[in-house]
């Protein structure tokens, strides 16, 4: 149970009370597709997402956008109970939607700019401020909860699918070590693939790189010395680069 002051009670019932959800769902979410194009996956049934202009006009964010925002309405009108307000939504998202969890926040970000932007400085002052981003902060860990449960480490590190997805990775990161001088040409297909069909968030190639840097100093260990991992660094931000180009 999270302990709310009553100020902050009053503030976050005070902010819902001056916005319309319906307005502000559909600009929310659209910001977010707009913003953040890699959450477009979860979204391949919507129709077109080609451009901040279809994203804006199309019926299906909007429709959604006001889903999520009436969905929203259930956590202030259960502010004391929030996490399990949201537990058969969370298992949703994580077992059949298969939802990065972070994509919440980046909607919660999404939801705190348009509320901003409608109110502005005097109807969304600092204080409000801090109160709806707690607010917003609690919905997010609920709504995260079931994958943060699902994604146990000794359950990841025992699934045969992450083990053959790391070799696939890998294997394709053999290509770029016999293609050194045409790390850029040899991954465009791979590059166009992760962003135009899978909306992978570029940020997440540069993640991948530092994890497997580790586990190459792990398994070499004072092998590794510092002039190797100079060189190793180099190669991973070029293959890193044209993962993103």
């Amino acid at each position: 149970m999270v302990d709310w002051t009553d100020a902050e009670r009053s503030a976050i019932l005070g902010l819902w009370g001056k916005i319309s959800v319906d307005e502000i769902g559909p600009q929310a979410l659209a910001r977010l597709l707009i913003v953040c194009p890699w959450t477009q996956r979860h979204f391949s049934t919507f129709g077109n997402l080609s451009t901040p202009a279809a994203i804006m006009g199309n019926p299906a964010v909007a429709k959604h956008g006001r889903t999520v925002m009436h969905g929203l309405d259930r956590a202030v009108q259960n502010l004391d109970d929030i996490k399990n307000t949201y537990t058969a939504l969370s298992v949703m998202h994580s077992e059949k939607l298969h939802v990065d969890p972070d994509n919440f926040r980046l909607l919660a970000d999404c939801i705190t700019v348009c509320v901003a932007a409608k109110l502005g400085p005097a109807g969304f002052t600092a204080d409000t401020q801090e109160a709806f981003q707690k607010f917003l902060a609690v919905v997010v860990s609920a709504l995260g909860r079931q994958c943060r449960e699902e994604h146990h480490p000794a359950a990841i590190m025992g699934n045969p699918k992450v083990a053959a997805h790391g070799k696939v990775v890998c294997g394709a990161l053999d290509k770029a070590v016999k293609n050194m001088g045409n790390i850029l040409a040899t991954y465009k297909s791979l590059s166009e693939t992760h962003a135009n069909k899978l909306f992978v968030d570029p940020d997440n190639f540069m993640v991948l790189a530092d994890v497997l840097t580790i586990a190459i100093a792990a398994k070499f260990g004072a092998a590794f010395t510092p002039e190797i991992q100079v060189t190793w660094q180099k190669f991973m931000k070029v293959v890193v680069a044209a993962m993103g180009s």
